[in-house]
């Protein structure tokens, strides 16, 4: 007897990754149910850059007009500065990131996801995972899908169900964001500021928002208005928000029914603002390697094919970030070095190239 679906494919996570993912299926014609712990539209973490690689993506979804009539902010370039000294200062020469707010953004797709037909269940918790069965149980009863995609983020409770997520690392950094009026003197620069306990990045989005972004070593510092206020005297009170662990290992992209993305799969250095275009490429891939699974049940061969990709995705486009995952995971150390030598020229043109390529 065939077993009973109630979807083709249950996604876990309505953010950038699951809900272009679950945009994607709809439009194939899949059944497609998207659940969320969270009410949108919701704050989240996040440096609000996306890079321009992202364009393509909204072109190949059919939504380029709609997000450039998002309110953003244009990026015109960046400051990287050390402990309050200048070190680097870049005007982009071509397309730069855009600035854009997550409480925005990703309501702005998962409202997309809704007109294509996707199941939307918010205030959804999902309590426990079934690889081999493709049965998600969460708060509001259970579902049962042909595939299960975990977009769940970088602490997935799917990838924890699914035995996906690699052995716990200890991890001494906390992200902390904080979103603001913007002073009149903040042009559209992103500012990047180093130093021993950490480093923060603060620009514009929107019309007339700023947000500060900032990562800090746990063992050092825990107090972000304290950290921030060294190079920002002036910074208001605000609400901070908290998020955990900052990297971790990659996770195996996928077993049985279950398959990750975004986040939940491979967690990327915040500072470079690659986490975003990687997030939605890919919960794209997922969706296209998925057809065969969905059309026939043939899931082994349809697991393999989105793992090569997926692989292929990151060893090709994520060597930079690795590379400043790298830099920055003791920062104290890259401190005490800026304060002797000049950091290379050389080095900060691939960067500058990195953030402009689309």
């Amino acid at each position: 007897m065939a077993p009973s679906f109630s979807h083709d494919v249950v996604v876990v996570g309505a953010g950038l990754a699951g809900s272009s993912a679950a945009l994607a299926l709809a439009r194939r014609g899949n059944r497609v149910a998207l659940l969320d712990r969270a009410s949108f539209p919701r704050p989240k973490v996040c440096g609000n850059c996306l890079h321009p690689r992202t364009w393509k993506i909204w072109e190949q979804l059919g939504l380029a007009d709609s997000f450039r009539a998002l309110p953003h902010t244009d990026i015109a370039g960046f400051d990287i500065q050390c402990e309050g000294r200048p070190v680097h200062r870049l005007d982009f020469q071509a397309q730069g990131p855009r600035s854009i707010s997550r409480y925005v953004l990703d309501d702005w797709l998962l409202g997309h996801a809704r007109e294509a037909g996707v199941e939307v269940f918010p205030g959804t918790t999902v309590t426990a995972v079934d690889a081999e069965q493709g049965t998600v149980r969460t708060s509001g009863g259970e579902f049962r899908a042909r595939l299960v995609f975990g977009a769940d983020g970088r602490n997935s409770l799917v990838a924890r169900q699914a035995r996906l997520m690699p052995p716990p690392r200890r991890c001494h950094r906390v992200a902390w964001q904080a979103t603001l009026l913007a002073p009149l003197e903040l042009d559209r620069h992103v500012y990047l500021q180093v130093f021993e306990d950490g480093y923060f990045g603060y620009c514009r989005f929107g019309d007339d928002g700023a947000v500060v972004s900032l990562v800090l070593d746990a063992r050092r510092s825990a107090d972000p208005v304290a950290a921030v206020r060294r190079y920002l005297p002036h910074l208001p009170e605000q609400e901070w928000l908290r998020m955990s662990p900052i990297t971790r290992a990659p996770a195996r992209p996928g077993r049985d029914r279950v398959w990750l993305v975004g986040d939940s799969a491979h967690v990327m250095e915040p500072f470079t603002g690659e986490g975003m275009s990687f997030a939605l490429a890919t919960g794209l891939l997922a969706a296209e390697s998925a057809a065969p699974a969905l059309d026939s049940d043939r899931i082994a061969p349809a697991l393999a094919d989105y793992t090569r990709k997926h692989r292929s995705l990151y060893n090709r486009g994520a060597w930079v970030n690795t590379f400043t995952r790298w830099i920055l995971g003791e920062p104290q150390r890259l401190t005490h070095l800026l304060r002797r030598v000049p950091f290379p020229r050389c080095a900060l043109d691939l960067l500058s190239r990195q953030i402009q390529l689309a």
